[in-house]
């Protein structure tokens, strides 16, 4: 039998800018999941702010997303994290790197509260990624796991791999746009495709008891 994941508890945080009272963006949703086996998975859900904003707003909601971790970890150091969602940046922008402060390497995570970022070296090694803009790459799209989820023991969840999930009849077949993923509309015009983005999927597995 699959063991399904519990949700325990929910709440929405709102991303503020001190410099401009009418800043509106999405919020983060936090989401607090329990796996029936005495793990806990705690999750942040995020869609930052659209390329047209300028970096600082991105970055704003990586310096929050890291509070929230932390402030999480520091009251409850055994906390599994796993942030994800589209992030409208790669994950060498400074945004990832330095205010959410993911890491690129496993080798690099020292502490369970670290953050490691696979979807790094899938898009600057692999050179595959989410979307395309100009015919070019990007990996907005990412699920990036607290220190704690990586490793070799089985006996609590641990990451087991990653995925972007990319099947032919997701891309435009022909025209100008051939190769691109393809939308559900553009330019007023009903494509009947499921999104300018491709999904990703993260595994996270533990021994059956």
């Amino acid at each position: 039998s699959v063991d399904k994941l519990q949700l325990v508890s929910s709440e929405t945080v709102k991303i503020r800018n001190p410099n401009n009272k009418n800043f509106k963006t999405r919020d983060i949703l936090y989401a607090k999941f329990y796996d029936r086996q005495s793990d806990t998975l705690h999750c942040f859900v995020n869609h930052w702010p659209s390329r047209y904003a300028k970096s600082p707003a991105r970055e704003r909601a990586g310096t929050l997303v890291r509070m929230l971790k932390d402030s999480l970890m520091t009251e409850m150091p055994d906390s599994k994290v796993l942030i994800m969602g589209d992030m409208n940046d790669d994950p060498d922008n400074k945004s990832m790197k330095t205010c959410l402060g993911a890491v690129r390497e496993k080798e690099e995570v020292k502490s369970a509260t670290d953050l490691y970022n696979p979807w790094w070296n899938i898009l600057r090694k692999k050179g595959l990624g989410t979307l395309k803009y100009k015919g070019k790459w990007n990996l907005f799209d990412q699920g990036i796991l607290s220190g704690n989820l990586i490793g070799n023991d089985r006996s609590t969840l641990k990451l087991y791999k990653t995925e972007i999930f990319s099947r032919s009849y997701m891309f435009q077949q022909e025209g100008r746009y051939k190769g691109n993923t393809k939308r559900t509309h553009a330019g007023g015009v009903w494509l009947n495709g499921y999104s300018d983005h491709l999904p990703v999927i993260v595994y996270l597995i533990k021994e059956a008891k």
